[in-house]
């Protein structure tokens, strides 16, 4: 005689801090930097966009949890950062018109997975609408420094 087994798993919670999503950001922009230090190739290549974009959705998430904010599991740089801004980040650092404008550019292809997989046309077209790499980098990093002291600082419950 066969007997079922059932194996029961309550569900359960895990507070992820604000310092938590702030380390993965950093890391996210660490490898960032030291990708585009190290790669010196001038073809297109979507490695550091998505890993700037990454570092700022996670920076954005970290900020949002500071505030004691929920967050909703999107990648969705424009609804990340609007919920910021609209939970005081301007109070702390302004974001530009010119980096807002690049967020949105980026969030344009990240949101659909486009740096996150092999599509021919971008290669071929070499994405003639990419955001400055430059200005996500700067972004990222300016986010991430500004935001550090309140991530530290926040009790999770």
């Amino acid at each position: 005689m066969t007997k079922n087994i059932v194996i029961k798993i309550e569900p359960f919670r895990i507070n992820i801090t604000p310092l938590g999503f702030h380390k993965y950001a950093h890391d996210y922009y660490t490898a960032a930097e030291q990708w585009t230090n190290k790669i010196k190739d001038t073809s297109y290549s979507p490695v550091p966009y998505f890993l700037y974009c990454r570092a700022i959705e996670l920076g954005l998430k970290a900020y949002l949890l500071g505030k004691r904010k929920k967050i909703k599991y999107v990648h969705d740089l424009t609804t990340i950062l609007r919920d910021a801004r609209l939970n005081s980040l301007d109070h702390l650092f302004k974001t530009t018109e010119q980096e807002e404008n690049e967020i949105l550019i980026a969030n344009n292809i990240y949101n659909k997975k486009g740096f996150e997989y092999f599509f021919v046309l971008n290669h071929v077209t070499k994405l003639k609408d990419l955001p400055k790499l430059n200005v996500l980098r700067k972004y990222s990093e300016k986010l991430l420094r500004e935001i550090e002291e309140l991530v530290k600082n926040t009790d999770v419950d």
